[in-house]
């Protein structure tokens, strides 16, 4: 009865083990089969041509993505090279030979692809120099003028004019389109009134069109070339910088000696104008004076005696 007893739970507990493996086993069938059917849904229908380099293209764009931000540079170079800007740039540079400076001044705008537009040289001691660069390598220009000398200032200037060009081209295209408008009213005119009235008109939409035309090729000239203006002084010679401290009760003070100073000086040269006037007057008016009131003095009738009262 033992035996049986044991054999029957042995039994049972084979059945329970046996039970638990098979439910374990559906659900590791279940996830595997989901594990399987994800990638295929994400993965390309068989037989569909892929590109032999999209994967190379994809992994380029993942490290461009984690780079140094060399696409976001390249985005703004773009950026910039479709603006329309005006470069301007002022140098004032102490050099030893002022006159040897200035031709390589020229020489160095020259090999840019640029032109000397001014030139005003004073002797040995100062030259200036207005130079036109083109706006793509006027920087690398600029670099090579600072060695002509010590450089004691330097001004650089930017001026974004793209919204002005994109509107003087519009208006340019719109005064066409009206100017030819206006020459088909004239065609098609025959009245002597209205043809001098479409005249008139036509002559001042030409005019406008030519004050646009005129600044679009300003504007062409000033973004496509860089203005260097160049300073050459010999050593020594260059002018003191300004303060630019114009504030405070000192400068206040300043100010107040300058205009006494300028007041007195205008004063002082008044009466130095008019003193040699002033004593010329005198030397000759003083004795006219006396002479005139002597003359005076004795044409004057004596006074009649007054007559005393009457003998008793």
């Amino acid at each position: 009865m033992t035996r049986r007893t044991t054999f029957g739970a042995a039994i049972a507990l084979l059945a329970a083990v046996a039970l638990a493996g098979c439910g374990g086993a559906d659900d590791s069938s279940g996830g595997s089969d989901a594990a399987h059917e994800a990638p295929a849904a994400d993965a390309p229908p068989e037989g569909g041509d892929q590109a032999p380099g999209d994967g190379d293209q994809a992994a380029g764009e993942g490290d461009q993505a984690s780079g140094d931000g060399g696409g976001v540079i390249a985005n703004i170079a773009n950026a910039v090279d479709g603006r329309s800007i005006i470069y301007t740039v002022d140098l004032s540079i102490d050099t030893d030979d002022v006159l040897a400076a200035a031709n390589r001044a020229a020489a160095v705008a020259t090999t840019a692809g640029g032109f000397v537009a001014n030139e005003q040289v004073d002797g040995d001691r100062m030259a200036v120099l207005t130079l036109k660069i083109p706006s793509d390598g006027h920087q690398q220009a600029v670099s090579e003028l600072e060695q002509l000398g010590d450089v004691t200032s330097r001004d650089r200037g930017t001026e974004d004019v793209t919204q002005e060009v994109v509107d003087v081209a519009s208006r340019v295209e719109s005064q066409r389109a009206s100017i030819a408008r206006i020459r088909a009213l004239l065609a098609d005119a025959s009245a002597l009134s209205d043809v001098v009235s479409i005249e008139s008109e036509l002559a001042t939409r030409e005019a406008d069109l030519d004050a646009l035309l005129s600044r679009q090729e300003q504007l062409a000239g000033l973004t496509a070339m860089a203005t260097v203006t160049l300073n050459l002084y010999e050593r020594g010679e260059a002018p003191p910088q300004e303060d630019d401290d114009d504030g405070g009760f000192l400068a206040g003070l300043a100010g107040g000696w300058d205009a006494f100073v300028t007041v007195g000086g205008g004063f002082l040269t008044a009466v130095g104008a008019v003193l040699p006037f002033a004593a010329l007057a005198t030397l000759v008016g003083v004795p006219a004076y006396r002479i005139v009131r002597r003359r005076r003095d004795q044409a004057a009738p004596e006074p009649l005696p007054v007559p005393g009262p009457p003998a008793a």
